[in-house]
């Protein structure tokens, strides 16, 4: 079958009026490039070498070639804040969701139905390990002083099904334990 050839753009189209590598080159969608060359009154296309001495030398741009950066620029800056702002919605919702599981497992929890609030159990009940395994005693396996570790911490290990007196069912060990 014999493969269709790519009819040249039409004079006045976006793709006439910025090539697919200016429009790479600059980092502008295609039809806000064209619509700004229509703008200020331009027929002939947009070379490669136009583009690059726009985006390398902003400075001696023409009106048009003006307008093309500031668009870029204002494209990237809405990008930016987009990002940013769902980053902040995100890491909300994270800290609202760790606050539930903190109340969730002082209640004695024993299931998570959101895959996240599982994730932050099994983050504390870590880190409450590995707290338990330093800073307790001089051996691994013998806890001292039960009341260093927090009512959370307690919570976080039973949920994890770790017992501080029981030291076969730790998951974390320190390097001079004999198990």
């Amino acid at each position: 079958m014999p493969k269709k050839k790519r009819q040249p753009p039409q004079p006045g189209t976006d793709r006439y009026l910025c090539p697919a590598d200016a429009s790479n080159i600059l980092g502008v969608k295609r039809h806000v490039i064209a619509e700004a060359l229509r703008q200020a009154g331009r027929e002939k296309p947009l070379t490669h070498t136009e583009a690059r001495s726009w985006r390398d030398h902003p400075e001696t741009a023409p009106g048009e070639g003006i307008a093309v950066l500031a668009a870029a620029a204002s494209a990237k800056a809405e990008q930016e804040h987009r990002e940013r702002q769902r980053d902040i919605e995100y890491e909300h919702r994270m800290l609202n969701l760790t606050e539930k599981v903190t109340k969730l497992l002082l209640k004695r929890a024993k299931h998570f139905r959101n895959p996240d609030a599982e994730l932050i159990a099994q983050d504390m009940a870590l880190r409450a390990s590995k707290e338990m395994c330093r800073a307790h005693s001089d051996t691994c396996g013998d806890l001292g002083d039960p009341v260093l570790l927090s009512d959370l911490d307690i919570a976080a290990l039973r949920w994890a099904g770790i017992n501080p007196y029981d030291h076969s069912t730790w998951i974390v060990h320190r390097g001079d334990c004999p198990a």
